[in-house]
């Protein structure tokens, strides 16, 4: 089962509905708690390598002229584990969005300054007035049973495997974008190891489904009833975008809207809808190869009587 990657959207409530519409009814300027978790991502631990020095965990700070505050929160070794923001604002959304620029500018400066690496996780948010809650935290699967056996692996597939499991595995948005992307647009396009076979790949329609599971239908709505080629186009003016900022860094507009909560959120949902029409082309195009094989029946034993 493919699993979305990063997907921003919106915040789970943790408290009651009530207590949850008062908070987003009420419209004056309120105290609210925002709290970043982090992960060290060469080792996926829900902690970091920088240890809390408690008489500098806490500093006064402003963001876009507001004055706030920055906890930076250690667990029981003593590493950072949480970076936590307090600062007035009118809704749930008026205070995620500044601190959202804020922490992602921290963590990259920490990167610099210490050489590791800060890989944001997920968030907790609280109105402290209202005493609402919310949180968002990365979906954890459970295992899966094997539902198909493969057969020997197409050589022609082999650079397209190896670049979508890197797709898979980059924890950057951006970079999932840019990898799962080529794979889209080299079957749209025919090209290798899409050339071959009696799909049309540029036609292939895609399902609601597949909008709903990426984050797609909310931030991309121009997509619903599209086809693998209008897919392709988006994906690939992203994608073009990405690599240009790459390529000529220093001389084209930088990339600052990674920063910018709606901007993310956008981004990380169509770096899944590539990772997933990804997925699914090259599942199509294999198994039109006889790379999957049904599972043979399981043998069922001889009935005899008693």
């Amino acid at each position: 089962m493919w699993i979305p990657h990063n997907q921003l959207g919106p915040l789970r409530a943790e408290s009651s509905r009530e207590v949850i519409e008062a908070s987003q009814a009420a419209t004056e300027e309120r105290m609210f708690v925002v709290g970043f978790i982090l992960c060290n991502t060469l080792t996926k631990a829900w902690e970091t390598d920088l240890l809390v020095v408690p008489d500098e965990a806490k500093r006064e700070i402003e963001i876009d002229g507001r004055p706030a505050t920055l906890h930076a929160s250690a667990n029981v070794a003593g590493k950072l584990h949480e970076l936590i923001y307090t600062i007035k604002a009118t809704s749930a959304a008026d205070a995620l969005a500044p601190v959202y620029r804020h922490v992602n500018d921290e963590l990259d400066k920490l990167a610099l300054q210490y050489g590791r690496s800060f890989e944001l996780v997920g968030w907790r948010l609280a109105d402290v007035e209202y005493e609402a809650r919310w949180r968002f935290v990365p979906f954890r699967p459970s295992a899966l049973l094997p539902e198909l056996k493969t057969g020997p692996l197409p050589e022609a597939y082999v650079e397209a495997l190896q670049l979508y499991r890197q797709a898979r595995n980059a924890v950057s948005p951006a970079w999932r974008l840019i990898a799962a992307g080529a794979i889209v647009d080299a079957a749209v396009s025919r090209r290798a190891p899409f050339d071959g076979g009696n799909i049309d790949y540029a036609t292939l329609p895609v399902a609601v489904d597949v909008l709903v599971r990426s984050g797609t239908l909310m931030t991309h709505p121009e997509l619903k009833d599209a086809n693998m080629t209008a897919v392709r186009d988006v994906v690939e003016t992203a994608r073009k975008t990405l690599l240009e900022q790459l390529v000529t860094f220093g001389g084209s507009p930088a990339a600052t809207e990674r920063r910018d909560f709606a901007a993310a959120t956008a981004l990380v949902a169509l770096a899944n809808l590539a990772d997933l029409a990804a997925h699914n082309l090259l599942t199509v195009s294999l198994r039109e190869k006889g790379f999957f094989i049904a599972p043979e029946p399981a043998e069922q034993p001889e009935m005899t009587d008693a």
